[in-house]
């Protein structure tokens, strides 16, 4: 009989994932600043913010592991000024996950996300601006249209909502 080696390399990668994210979330208090400031330069002239502006609110930091734990969650108020928004790491490993970006005049402003075969979900008002503090994703056998975080045999994905067609 054959040893089954499906569960011995999906741990492997699970593993190696979750290796690779530990230091984004052990380091989620240092840094937050100049991961800020990365999201300036990203946004350019358009931004109403310079670099050093501080964080308006944060939304913390969610892991979720085969389903089990916490979403990634914060104060997130609708504002009429911009608002700068530091959106901690997110890790889901073989679950679902879901972002929500409720604010229009909201600038977010992300350190990093990673899915592993799992859907990691942001959901975000039409009008807010989102940047991501690397300069690019990765996704491995999966899909990561959002280009904004580690995507491993799972699926990371913007979504829009609020949009007027008269705006």
């Amino acid at each position: 009989m054959k040893p089954n080696r499906v569960p011995s390399v999906l741990s492997k990668v699970l593993v190696m994932l979750l290796l690779a994210g530990l230091p984004a979330l052990a380091a989620a208090d240092e840094g937050d600043q100049q991961a800020l400031d990365q999201c300036i330069a990203a946004w350019g002239k358009s931004s109403p913010f310079r670099k050093g502006t501080r964080a308006d609110g944060v939304i913390a930091t969610g892991v979720k592991v085969f389903g089990i734990g916490q979403s990634s969650s914060g104060d997130d108020p609708v504002t009429r000024q911009p608002r700068l928004v530091l959106v901690r790491p997110a890790v889901n490993v073989m679950g679902r996950s879901t972002i929500r970006l409720a604010n229009p005049h909201g600038w977010y402003c992300f350190r990093s996300n990673v899915t592993v075969m799992g859907k990691l979900e942001i959901d975000a008002q039409c009008y807010a601006h989102l940047a991501n503090a690397r300069e690019s994703g990765t996704a491995v056998g999966a899909a990561d249209e959002s280009n904004k975080g580690v995507a491993v045999f799972g699926a990371l994905r913007v979504k829009r909502f609020g949009c007027d067609k008269g705006r």
